[in-house]
């Protein structure tokens, strides 16, 4: 029976899949640099950039293409134990055009036996000459675990997955994206660790056009 129901769920989930109207490919190198201010302050900069290779609406699909680069800067506030609220700023280059985005986040980190599960809830506002002033609302679970004794120590591998759920709003259309990102991380020491995954985004979700993105994502994490 367990292997009746799983093989009908890989169908389906193949014949969906399938069935969505674009597919684009590439890669989503990220920087991110962060310094204390204080015992409970925190500043976190960001560099990202998406370049692609693979777009099936495009006459050639495969073909390299530079997409945007983004650089961001929030202040982290400490809120007892566990949270944090967060608060900043991002940058987008995208062709000809800059985008600005007000960002505003609160997250929540609960510590398990060989576990770490991390919530973040966040709003933030687009807006470009480009186009109309864009909302949205995120959540996102974030699970890290250590492949190897207790917890997450230098010159050790960890695995962490994650899972976003995006709800957007721009002009009278409201939109649904969800986000599954699995990685395996590498803390190189205290200050310095590297991450390797996929960042698949499936957009629209509740429309005919439906966008899958496989992102190839590369992260590296310093403490000044």
């Amino acid at each position: 029976m367990k292997k009746t129901l799983a093989m009908f769920l890989l169908l389906m989930t193949t014949k969906y899949v399938i069935a969505q109207t674009s597919f684009s490919s590439g890669i989503l190198p990220r920087v991110r640099i962060s310094t204390k201010v204080s015992e409970k302050l925190k500043w976190v900069n960001g560099l990202e950039t998406r370049q692609l290779f693979i777009d099936d609406t495009r006459e050639e699909t495969l073909k390299y293409e530079y997409v945007l680069t983004d650089i961001s800067s929030l202040l982290s506030l400490k809120i007892g134990a566990y949270g944090a609220i967060n608060g900043g700023y991002l940058l987008r280059f995208e062709g000809d055009y800059i985008f600005h985005r007000a960002i505003q986040q609160f997250t929540l980190v609960q510590n398990y036996d060989r576990i770490r599960l991390g919530h973040r809830f966040v709003t933030d506002q687009t807006f470009g000459r480009s186009e109309s002033p864009e909302f949205r609302l995120r959540y996102r679970i974030a699970l890290e675990r250590p492949l190897s004794g207790n917890k997450v120590d230098p010159k050790e591998l960890y695995f962490k997955i994650s899972n976003e759920y995006l709800m957007k709003f721009q002009n009278s259309e409201t939109t649904f994206e969800t986000r599954i990102l699995p990685f395996i991380g590498y803390e190189i020491n205290k200050k310095n660790k590297v991450e390797l995954g996929l960042d698949y985004r499936l957009d629209n979700l509740l429309s005919s056009g439906q966008e899958n993105d496989l992102w190839l994502s590369i992260n590296w994490y310093y403490t000044l």
